[in-house]
C-alpha cells in the first residue's frame, strides 16, 4: 500500500508542477551534463516505455558496486548489477514500471568487506535523464547527490487524451444514432400520413433494423424491464470489454497488466466479476427452467453438457498459439475455472432449486433471500473451509507449511522452488509440470524457476464460493421486488465482503494475514472482488433500471454475445486488422488496444442488431 501511496504522491507532484519532485541539477552539474550528453548522445540507444537513463558520474579513486531492488520484489535481498569505475562516468537503463531502491557501496579489500557509501528509492518517470554523483571531500567521506536533468511529460496522459477522444466519439456517435431514428420516425408517419403532431412509440436502433422475426421464447427480449435485467447484461458487457482491451496490451500500462505477485490491479477484476456475474444470472435461467416445467434430470444434463462445452472450448484456445505439443499441453485456463465454478453452483441450484421461497415467514422473513439458499450456504462454506485447510496445512515437500509466497528470490531465495505453496504443489503434482502454465507473472521480478498456473485447481474452489456469492446477490433480485429492497441489501453484501477481505488484507499489500493475490485467488481476493461487484452491480441498477438515465449502450451490446466476442478475440488474435506491428510507445499501443476493443464492441453490435444472440 505504501508504494502506491508513493506513486500517486509523484503523480500529484507532476501534475501540480509544484517544484521538482527531485533536486535539481546545480549550474556546475549542468555543465557537466550538457558536456556529456553531446559527446555520448549519439551512443545512447533510444528509450523505449518504461525506461528511463541513470548516469554515474564518479571523480573518487575507488571502484563503486551498484546493488539493486524492484520494489515489486517482495522480501527479496539487494542484487549486484554493475560495478562504477572511480575516476568515470557510467549510463545504464532503468525499467520506470515500478519503483526501485539503489545502494551504492564500496568494497574495503583490506577487511574483505563491503561498506554502504549511499542508499535511496525512487519511482523513476518514463524517458528521465536521472544522474548521480560521487564526490571525495576527504579521504574518508564520499557524497552523493541525486538530480534529474530534464522534466519528462507524464507517461499516463496519453489515457486522458485517449480517454476524451473515446468520449468525443462516443457523443457523435450517438447523435448520429439520434439523427438517423429521428429520420426514420418522420419518413413512417410520412409513409403512413400520419400527423406530425400526434404521439408515435418511437422504439431504439437495434429494433428498428430489419430482420426475421423471432419467437419470444427464444431471443431475450433486452427492451423489456419485466424480462431483462439490463444492469447485468451491461455489467457484463463492461467486463468483457475491459478483458479485452487488457488482454490486447492496455497500453503497456502496468496497471492495466496483473501484479507480479501480491496486489490488485484493474486487469485482475475482470475475471473474478465474470465468475461473480455467472452466480447472479443462475437464479434466472434456473427458476426458468423449474417455471417451464423441466425436470431436475434434464435439467442435470442441460448444466453437464454446458459445464462439458465450456471446459472444452478452453482447452481448444490453449491450443491457439501454434502446433499441439499434447505432452505440453496446458490443462487449466480461464474457460475451465469458469466451467467448474459453474458446473459446482449450478449442481446444488438443481438440487435445491425450488419455485418458492423458503422462510417467507416468521422471524427470519427479512432475511429469506440467504434462508433460501441455507443449503448452499453450508456447502459453499466447506468448499471454502477446504480451500483454506489445503492452503495453510498441508504439507508441501521442502516449503515450509502454509507459504503462499511466490518462490524465487522471495525471502533470500529460502523457498525457491516452493511458488504459490500448496497450490502450486498440488497442480505439479495431479496435472504435471509441463500441463500447467510455464511463465507466470512473478517469474520475471522473482526469478521463479518452477511453472505455476494462475487458474490451477486449489484455486477453483475459492472461485466456487465467489460464483456462489454472486448466485446470492442474483437471489436478492428474484426475492425481493422494491428497488430500495435490492439496493440496501447489494450494498449491505458489498460492505460485508469489503469488510471482511479488508480485515484479511490488513488494507495493505503484503502485510496482511491473507494478501490480496489473483495468483492464488486468495479468500482476501474473492471477498474484496465480490465487495466490487455487489457495489458496482447496485450502482448500474439504479443508474439503468431504477432512474432509466441510460441504457447501458455501448456495454450491453458485448454483453448479451459474451462467449462469441470472447472466443472471437483469442482465436483472432494474430489476425489483420485485430494485430499489427505498432512502435512500443504508450500512446501507440494504447491506441491499438482501443482500436481492437472497437472491432470486437462492433461485432457485438451487429449481432444485437440482427437479434442474435448466442450462449450455451
Amino acid at each position: 500500500m505504501k508504494t502506491y501511496l508513493n506513486i500517486w504522491i509523484f503523480m500529484f507532484c507532476l501534475v501540480l508542477n509544484s517544484g521538482k519532485c527531485l533536486r535539481g541539477l546545480t549550474t556546475e552539474e549542468r555543465e557537466y551534463v550538457e558536456r556529456f550528453n553531446s559527446y555520448h548522445g549519439n551512443n545512447k540507444p533510444d528509450l523505449i516505455m518504461d525506461e528511463a537513463w541513470m548516469t554515474f558520474n564518479s571523480t573518487v579513486t575507488f571502484d563503486l558496486l551498484l546493488y539493486m531492488h524492484n520494489h515489486e520484489c517482495w522480501k527479496c535481498d539487494l542484487i549486484y548489477i554493475h560495478t562504477i569505475p572511480g575516476g568515470s562516468s557510467t549510463s545504464m537503463k532503468l525499467n520506470t514500471t515500478y519503483g526501485t531502491t539503489f545502494e551504492i557501496r564500496r568494497n574495503v579489500l583490506m577487511q574483505d568487506t563491503e561498506t554502504i557509501i549511499c542508499g535511496f528509492s525512487e519511482k523513476f518517470r518514463e524517458n528521465g535523464d536521472y544522474w548521480l554523483f560521487f564526490n571525495q571531500t576527504n579521504f574518508e567521506t564520499t557524497t552523493c547527490d541525486f538530480s534529474i536533468a530534464n522534466d519528462p511529460a507524464a507517461a499516463e496522459m496519453p489515457i486522458l487524451y485517449v480517454a476524451i477522444g473515446v468520449l468525443v466519439l462516443g457523443i457523435a456517435v450517438k447523435i448520429v444514432v439520434y439523427i438517423y431514428r429521428r429520420q426514420v420516425s418522420i419518413r413512417k408517419k410520412y409513409d403512413l400520413g400520419i400527423d406530425s403532431t400526434s404521439s408515435v412509440n418511437t422504439n431504439d436502433l437495434a429494433m428498428t433494423v430489419p430482420g426475421d422475426p423471432t419467437s419470444q421464447e427464444d431471443v431475450p427480449n433486452t427492451h423489456s424491464k419485466r424480462q431483462r435485467l439490463h444492469s447485468l447484461d451491461t455489467f457484463r458487457g463492461l467486463s468483457l470489454l475491459i478483458m479485452i482491451f487488457v488482454n490486447y496490451g492496455g497500453g503497456g500500462y502496468w496497471f492495466f497488466d496483473h501484479p507480479p505477485w501480491n496486489g490488485l490491479t484493474i486487469a485482475d477484476l475482470v475475471f473474478p466479476w465474470f465468475v461473480f456475474i455467472m452466480g447472479v444470472s443462475m437464479n434466472y435461467s434456473f427458476r426458468g427452467m423449474l417455471k417451464r416445467g423441466k425436470t431436475r434430470l434434464r435439467i442435470l444434463g442441460k448444466v453437464l453438457k454446458r459445464a462439458a462445452l465450456l471446459f472444452a472450448f478452453g482447452i481448444i484456445l490453449n491450443t491457439n498459439w501454434g502446433p499441439v505439443d499434447m505432452k505440453k499441453l496446458r490443462i487449466p485456463g480461464v474457460l475451465q475455472r469458469l466451467s467448474l465454478s459453474y458446473l459446482i453452483v449450478a449442481l446444488m441450484e438443481t438440487a435445491f432449486a425450488a419455485l418458492h421461497d423458503r422462510g417467507q415467514a416468521g422471524r427470519f422473513k427479512w432475511l429469506r433471500d440467504v434462508v433460501y439458499l441455507l443449503p448452499e450456504w453450508i456447502i459453499s462454506l466447506c468448499i471454502l473451509a477446504t480451500y483454506l485447510a489445503l492452503t495453510f496445512a498441508m504439507p508441501v515437500p521442502g516449503c515450509p507449511t502454509g507459504y503462499i509466497g511466490p518462490g524465487g528470490l522471495h525471502a533470500g531465495k529460502a523457498y525457491q522452488n516452493c511458488t504459490g505453496g500448496a497450490a502450486g504443489y498440488i497442480d505439479r503434482v495431479v496435472l504435471g509440470h509441463n500441463h500447467i502454465y510455464g511463465n507466470p507473472t512473478p517469474k520475471a521480478i522473482y526469478q521463479t524457476v518452477v511453472p505455476y498456473d494462475p487458474e490451477g485447481i486449489l484455486g477453483t474452489l475459492a472461485s466456487i464460493f465467489l460464483c456462489f456469492l454472486g448466485l446470492q446477490g442474483g437471489r436478492i433480485f428474484v426475492t425481493y421486488k422494491g428497488h430500495k429492497s435490492r439496493i440496501i441489501r447489494l450494498i449491505v453484501w458489498s460492505l460485508i465482503t469489503g469488510a471482511i477481505g479488508a480485515a484479511l488484507c490488513n488494507v495493505s499489500k503484503n502485510d496482511g494475514i491473507i494478501p490480496l493475490n489473483k495468483n492464488l485467488w486468495s479468500v482476501s481476493f474473492v471477498l474484496v472482488t465480490a465487495c466490487f461487484g455487489y457495489f458496482l452491480l447496485a450502482a448500474l441498477y439504479v443508474v439503468i433500471d431504477v432512474f432509466q438515465v441510460w441504457a447501458g449502450e455501448p456495454f450491453i451490446f458485448a454483453g448479451m454475445n459474451p462467449l462469441v466476442l470472447y472466443l472471437c478475440h483469442d482465436i483472432f488474435y494474430r489476425f489483420f486488422p485485430v494485430n499489427f506491428q505498432v512502435d512500443p510507445v504508450h500512446w501507440r499501443l494504447l491506441l491499438k488496444a482501443v482500436w481492437d476493443v472497437l472491432i470486437w464492441l462492433t461485432l457485438g453490435f451487429v449481432l444485437y442488431c440482427k437479434k442474435i444472440f448466442i450462449a450455451l
